[in-house]
């Protein structure tokens, strides 16, 4: 659950980015010769960690919101397939990937 979707899976880099930045200033304790060039170096990981967890808000806020047939639970889809954040569920936004059963609930529902 902790990587189902395009979002969950980024905003989870941009996390590992924060420890292992962090983990970076950390290690330049352990030499004070160059404790500068490890803390900017650790620095740098937080703040690209920033840019990304901005980046994957402006993309959240773009991405349409669906209701997973699986398990009725609304979730937002990343481009035209991702993962349900809930129970893993393929979705899609492209008819092409539709199965035939669905495809004849959408007639039915467009043709009443």
């Amino acid at each position: 659950m902790l990587l189902s979707s395009k979002i969950n899976k980024i905003r989870t880099f941009a996390l590992l980015l924060i420890f292992i930045g962090v983990g970076i200033m950390y290690i330049g304790f352990l030499f004070p010769s160059i404790m500068a060039l490890f803390l900017v170096i650790g620095m740098l990981a937080v703040l690209a960690s920033v840019g990304i967890y901005f980046w994957i808000g402006m993309l959240s806020t773009q991405a349409p919101l669906v209701v997973c047939p699986a398990c009725n639970k609304k979730t937002k889809v990343l481009g035209k397939r991702d993962q349900c954040m809930h129970c893993k569920a393929i979705l899609s936004l492209d008819p092409q990937d539709q199965s035939s059963e669905e495809s004849k609930k959408m007639d039915t529902v467009h043709h009443d």
